[in-house]
């Protein structure tokens, strides 16, 4: 938790909390110990009057940024006439309409869910049901959520000591470029992570693969993005294989990437389901996922009630996506975060040259991602220096998953260029300091 002094105020509010909850928590909660007031656009207030620009988003969940006029009128006046249940309503047959229209006419049909998790476990679910098959890929550093069955596609720490997983699940080697496994460079590699893919399946599974799982762009690893071209391998490799193609957006989707889907940017890329979650609803809980009928049609999963979710499509949340998609539409929010992409790119240009610490530095629309190492090494900072830098961007008024060695910065789209300015003249500022502090200690 922050060492800053905390109004009595503050600190009653966490420690009232704290004495009642469940260890586990969000690790950006703990080590800010903010208690958030009110928020505007890209602009958040802590209970002590504190203001900060929000580079974090709730893990990108506001695209549209905080308190939308237009979002507040059209969920309240869903909200004052009814809130639950999943009878048919206009919020939501409409919200279809809108997002099918979005939509390759081969992705055109749409069952929500609550979170991103059960979104996951819903296209595996049909995934297993269409193709009769049970195993599933997915890939290093990918992350699908935090239930069981989704846990066990995730390739790395987290889920270690949470096991035993559902069986038939394998990860392979994904395209982060900048730590290959295979100690490549891009320029020359032919794209030999597919072909260790390729033989990680033929040696690991029992040759009944229903589908890959992959991210456009890895999220909780630290916004990694893949090379061109590889997500048309990925497809390669499902179709070979008989595989469904799963594309996960949970973060990447609602125009995060400068696209409204991240699968847009390469038209080659067919995937036989997407799903979404995050900004979606702009954080009234919602997610989806998007196919077609005549792959379940008379299977398990297109049984009645069989892919039913309490919570998934209640008038609310059907609302507050259909608001969401709605202004994402109308005000371009997409080619917005495309266009202050290139802002921030030429300043993740600049970092690599000024900070011999910012390693791998890049982004893909307003998904950035800033990897920190030791100087002259692809060893990660350590915790205590990342510590300093989360602590030092919270004394400058930003909030960003900056606690680790790999940054995340999620600005909502809507962010005004001056505020968008403000968040990375406070990097620098920080990163700055840290220079300055390291070359004394040297």
């Amino acid at each position: 938790m922050s060492t800053t002094a905390m109004p009595a105020s503050t600190h009653h509010t966490i420690a009232l909390e704290q004495s009642h909850r469940l260890p586990g928590g969000q690790s950006m909660t703990d080590l800010s110990g903010l208690v958030v007031d009110r928020a505007r656009n890209a602009e958040v207030w802590d209970k002590d009057g504190k203001r900060y620009i929000d580079f974090f988003t709730g893990v990108g969940v506001c695209n549209i940024g905080h308190s939308h006029p237009r979002f507040l009128a059209e969920v309240g006046e869903q909200l004052s006439a009814c809130a639950v249940g999943t009878f048919y309503t206009d919020a939501r047959s409409r919200y279809y309409e809108l997002l099918a229209a979005q939509l390759p006419e081969r992705l055109g049909r749409i069952h929500m869910f609550s979170t991103g998790s059960e979104a996951v476990e819903a296209a595996v679910k049909l995934a297993r049901a269409a193709t009769g098959k049970h195993e599933v890929v997915s890939f290093w550093g990918g992350f699908h959520g935090k239930t069981q069955g989704a846990l066990s596609l995730h390739g790395g720490p987290r889920k270690h000591r949470s096991g035993p997983f559902p069986p038939g699940s394998h990860q392979v080697p994904y395209a982060y470029c900048y730590r290959c496994p295979l100690q490549l460079e891009h320029s020359t590699c032919g794209q030999r992570c597919v072909d260790l893919a390729e033989q990680s399946i033929e040696n690991g599974s029992v040759g009944d693969i229903a589908a890959i799982i992959v991210e456009p762009v890895q999220g909780t690893n630290g916004n990694i993005i893949p090379p061109a071209g590889y997500l048309r391998a990925v497809r390669r490799l499902a179709d070979r294989h008989g595989a469904l193609l799963i594309l996960d957006e949970v973060i990447t989707g609602f125009g995060r990437t400068g696209s409204l889907f991240a699968f847009e940017q390469d038209p080659e890329v067919r995937p036989d389901v997407v799903v979404l979650g995050k900004a979606m609803a702009s954080g009234v809980p919602a997610s989806a996922i998007v196919s077609r009928a005549e792959l379940v049609e008379g299977t398990s999963f297109g049984q009645p009630s069989a892919a039913a979710s309490t919570f998934g499509g209640n008038p609310l949340a059907s609302a507050a996506a259909l608001a969401t998609l709605r202004i994402l539409l109308d005000e371009r929010l997409p080619e917005r975060s495309r266009l202050l992409g290139e802002t921030v790119a030429r300043r993740l240009a600049s970092w690599k040259e000024e900070f011999p610490f910012v390693g791998n530095a890049a982004n893909v629309g307003l998904m950035v991602g800033v990897e920190l190492v030791e100087p002259g090494t692809r060893r990660p900072l350590p915790k205590d220096v990342t510590r300093r830098i989360f602590q030092g961007l919270l004394a400058e008024g930003v909030l960003a998953m900056a606690y680790d060695s790999r940054i995340r910065i999620y600005p909502p789209l809507s962010i005004p260029a001056d505020h968008l300015d403000e968040g990375l003249t406070a990097f620098e500022s920080v990163f700055r300091s840290l220079r300055s502090l390291r070359s004394t200690q040297t």
